[in-house]
């Protein structure tokens, strides 16, 4: 009757959707006190339909955790209901350990850096805008850093991390010079963007004209005019393209604007925005065409407020990890 009882309890706080179940007892099972009585209301769930067994699988093998299986016991094994383990031979963990704990030293020293030198900064999600003494601005999108130096004979800023928006007042006299990572622009009045992405920069311009070099000096410098904009990577500096999509620069208005954008181009913009893990349980979804804007003041919702507007199914397991489909 105990059981029973407990049975009840446990399921009434349930969603009836198969994958909303599925997921509430996913995330049940990996807590470190999970009773017996709550086993025994799994596998009696599990048991009720072919389909709970078969939604409960696609979780566990989304999340490729070999533990979880371990820690539903020999029971579901004897009973032939829990997803196929993985095999994982215990001579890996330690360098996968081992390379995990680096990365996190390596990921935290270079934050490290990037908060002892950056004048300005934004944290995920955020966005500011600093105003120059020379009338111009520069305005920080989410997880950005900038160093700042305006005296001398030039006026400069190093862009650390991130993206900036800036609006450059003309001085013929103290040229505008932006340093990233791969690149260096050089300005005397306009707006445009630096972008500094994993591997390479991205340089646009909304109106004026900007002078691009690779900081390799590989290749001649590119001149860039009104809606035009440039690539730079290691092997210097890539061909110039034409903006043809308001998704590159709408955030500086405090949007996310699309058109005709791959559902996963738009959810990779939503993810500079929040932190967490995105992943796609029907790959087909990865492509869908969709057209609209989303408010990035509501940063935390804009997964959920995408979902809604596509009727996609977004499966938060929790606030950090979301299934998409």
């Amino acid at each position: 009757m105990k059981q029973e009882n407990e049975k009840n309890s446990l399921e009434s706080g349930l969603n009836n959707d198969v994958d909303e179940q599925a997921v509430a007892w996913f995330i049940r099972l990996r807590a470190d006190n999970v009773s017996g009585e709550e086993k025994a209301s799994f596998l009696l769930w599990l048991n009720q339909d072919d389909l709970h067994r078969e939604t409960f699988n696609e979780i566990s093998k989304l999340w490729g955790d070999a533990g979880l299986l371990q820690a539903l016991g020999q029971a579901a094994e004897k009973h032939r209901i829990a997803p196929q383990k993985k095999t994982a031979s215990i001579y890996f963990k330690l360098p996968l350990a081992m390379a995990a704990c680096l990365a996190l030293t390596f990921l935290l020293r270079n934050e490290l850096a990037i908060l002892m030198q950056g004048d300005y900064s934004t944290r995920v999600g955020e966005r500011k805008t600093v105003y120059f003494d020379d009338g111009s601005t520069a305005m920080l999108n989410t997880d950005s850093s900038i160093a700042v130096s305006m005296d001398g004979p030039q006026r400069g800023v190093e862009l650390l991390k991130g993206e900036v928006y800036f609006e450059v007042k003309p001085d013929p006299n103290r040229p505008f010079i932006v340093q990233a990572d791969h690149s260096t622009t050089r300005v005397l009045g306009t707006r445009f963007f630096v972008h500094e992405k994993s591997g390479s920069d991205e340089v646009k311009v909304v109106s004026g004209r900007v002078e691009v070099s690779d900081r390799g000096a590989l290749k001649q410098p590119q001149i860039l005019h009104d809606r035009e904009a440039v690539s730079i990577n290691a092997a210097g500096l890539g061909e110039t393209r034409i903006l043809d999509s308001a998704l590159a620069t709408s955030w500086v208005n405090g949007f996310l604007v699309f058109e005709n954008a791959s559902l996963e181009s738009v959810i990779n913009q939503i993810r500079r925005y929040r932190t967490g893990v995105v992943v796609y349980k029907d790959n087909t979804l990865r492509e869908l065409k969709i057209n609209g804007r989303i408010n990035l003041r509501e940063s935390d919702d804009m997964l959920k407020v995408l979902g809604k507007n596509l009727s996609v199914k977004m499966t938060y397991l929790t606030d950090w990890l979301v299934i998409v489909g």
